[in-house]
């Protein structure tokens, strides 16, 4: 029995939180959400046997740039996904220039998001 894919979440905005960790859920995800970086961090388990992060790049505190760049220090990375409702087009790049996976904008549509996860993980596994 395969295990499933543990994706963990960090947005400031508890229903972004609880909305996309029951939409992963119901797609068959496990999933840990956190409220900021730093109580991500703060979890010395939180990236233990992650598949992918999805966060948010305004967060009260460190920014999700911020907590990229201090992830990135410690261990490599699984793919991530940022989001954020700034509408700021030069957020964009730097995601994707920073490493990221892709860039969404809040409001997240969940066909896409759902199609990115599954895409990527199953080309992950095939690896």
């Amino acid at each position: 029995m395969m295990l499933s894919h543990r994706i963990v979440i960090v947005d400031d905005e508890r229903s972004v939180r609880s909305g996309l960790s029951n939409l992963l859920h119901s797609d068959g995800y496990t999933t840990r959400a956190y409220a900021s970086g730093e109580e991500l961090l703060c979890d010395d388990t939180a990236l233990d046997d992650v598949d992918m992060l999805i966060l948010d790049i305004r967060l009260k505190g460190m920014s999700g740039f911020e907590l990229f760049a201090e992830l990135k220090k410690k261990s490599a990375l699984p793919p991530v996904i940022f989001i954020s409702a700034d509408q700021e087009e030069n957020m964009q790049w730097y995601a994707i220039a920073l490493g990221a996976l892709t860039f969404l904008r809040k409001p997240i549509d969940v066909d896409t998001l759902l199609t990115l996860i599954r895409s990527e993980l199953s080309q992950r596994e095939a690896r």
